[in-house]
């Protein structure tokens, strides 16, 4: 009881205004744009909260994320395409179990770097618009890329965006949510039994999930209006922007 205790207070002792303010912001930009578009909540909140403490990344962040994705499967359930879902959540169990052993063994300054570039990478995937068909080979395959870089990173949209590109907004916003439900799921348990997750980071969800609540409920009623390739371009520019500033960062903590 004193160590649940204790987590708790160490949760909080995390959070002042100035770090709330913009964590607040960011979650509910994110929140926003996955509610609107599918993806975007990790590439716009991750990098944001990982420069202001590094704590808040991955495991906080993919309840979030775990969460915000179950009211998107939810509300657009009929669309979902359990088949090929299924074939990307076998890549996805590989990816994260790789992901677990790798966040165990090494230093912060080196994760943020890693994180940084791996969120360029993400940025790169979505901009280039590579053509994948959903195959049973590249929804393995995008699965596992999805799985290594959302738990390291809480990023895990642009390789599995990819392979359903040519499919309807529904579909896409459905699949990937469901995805994305389970995927963080087994993401935040690998994380805990490597020693990564505990009650102090469960409690810093809880603080944004208000803002993340909002953010979703806005999402609903810009769906008919959104305008896609203003957002995309937003969220790409903003997710590498706010990179570039975690890449330097961390080269500066390694120097």
């Amino acid at each position: 009881m004193d160590n649940f205790i204790t987590s708790l207070a160490s949760g909080f002792s995390l959070i002042n205004w100035t770090i709330f303010l913009f964590g607040t912001l960011a979650v509910f930009t994110g929140a926003l744009v996955q509610g609107s578009t599918g993806l975007g909540f990790g590439m716009i909140s991750a990098p944001i909260l990982m420069i202001i403490n590094p704590v808040f990344v991955p495991g906080p962040l993919l309840v979030l994320a775990m969460i915000v994705s179950c009211l998107i499967a939810f509300r657009e359930w009929k669309s979902i395409a359990w088949r090929g879902l299924s074939f990307a959540l076998v890549g996805r169990i590989i990816g994260t179990i790789l992901a677990g052993l790798t966040i165990a063994a090494i230093p912060l300054p080196a994760y943020g770097l890693i994180f940084g570039f791996m969120v360029l990478f993400a940025v790169v995937l979505s901009v280039i618009g590579w053509k994948v068909l959903p195959s049973i080979k590249n929804l393995v395959t995008a699965g596992f890329v999805s799985g290594y870089m959302g738990t390291l990173t809480s990023i895990g949209a642009p390789p599995i965006a990819l392979a359903y590109q040519h499919e309807t907004g529904p579909v896409v916003r459905s699949t990937l949510a469901m995805f994305f439900v389970i995927g963080a799921a087994i993401s935040v348990i690998t994380l805990a039994a490597v020693g990564n997750f505990a009650v102090g980071q469960l409690v810093i969800s809880i603080i944004f999930l208000p803002a993340l609540l909002i953010g979703f409920w806005v999402s609903s009623r810009l769906v008919p209006k959104i305008r896609g390739r203003l957002v995309r371009n937003s969220v790409l520019s903003l997710s590498a922007l706010t990179s570039l500033a975690l890449i330097i960062k961390s080269v500066a903590m390694m120097n």
